[in-house]
């Protein structure tokens, strides 16, 4: 079965994707991505579009970007998906692990549009998924953090044996941050065809949540 999967650019979707291909029951054709309506920036991580584009050319899969509004969005999720059925698409790859007032909603919109939905990470404990994801030598950075849950020396952090080791020790932070508490950003793995090299920019700060902006490194001039 042809599938698109759900993209943010960041760790569970990536795990989603991977688990997916490695099972050669769905092929993954192409990565939907929604943006803001300026086309900009990724709505869910808040990086630059530009680098989902990087991500998705170093996995050889196909990139579909939405741009929509808050209250748009799932009139704007159906008509992505419209576009993606009329190329073959018939199920769709999401990278939920546990909230299931999401799920519920992925269901109703993807019955209501005739697609299959996927959910390779369903139900796994939250640690586990995370050391798996490290273990299969995946390299991801944080992009975003709340601030009312994570003090500001996470961001940028990379996710790697001594991310784990400190994030399983913090009492209520879900250490796949499926409540919000990180946003992350995979520039290399097993799905890449090679790394994104990546600088770090100034830092964002809002009421509730502190970005580390980056781009990727390049030596042209």
């Amino acid at each position: 079965m042809k599938a698109f999967a759900s993209w943010s650019g960041g760790k569970d979707c990536m795990l989603a994707v991977y688990k997916t291909i490695k099972s050669n029951k769905h092929q993954v054709e192409f990565l939907l991505n929604m943006t803001d309506d300026e086309h900009v920036k990724s709505r869910s991580h808040g990086i630059s579009k530009d680098l989902i584009v990087s991500q998705a050319h170093a996995m050889g899969i196909d990139l579909l970007q939405q741009s929509t509004q808050h209250d748009k969005y799932e009139v704007k999720f159906k008509e992505a998906i419209s576009l993606l059925k009329e190329k073959g698409i018939e199920a769709g790859i999401f990278g939920d692990i546990y909230l299931e007032a999401h799920r519920v909603w992925i269901e109703r919109v993807c019955k209501e549009m005739d697609i299959k939905a996927i959910f390779p990470l369903w139900g796994a404990p939250t640690k586990d998924l995370l050391k798996e994801f490290i273990d299969l030598g995946f390299k991801t950075i944080l992009v975003a953090i709340n601030k009312q849950k994570l003090s500001n020396n996470w961001v940028g952090r990379i996710i790697n044996q001594e991310f784990y080791d400190d994030i399983t020790k913090l009492d209520g932070i879900d250490p796949c941050a499926e409540l919000g508490e990180y946003h992350s950003f995979v520039f290399d793995g097993p799905t890449f065809s090679e790394a994104l090299k990546l600088n770090k920019l100034e830092l964002v700060d809002t009421d509730k949540t502190l970005y580390q902006t980056i781009e990727i490194y390049t030596d042209k001039v």
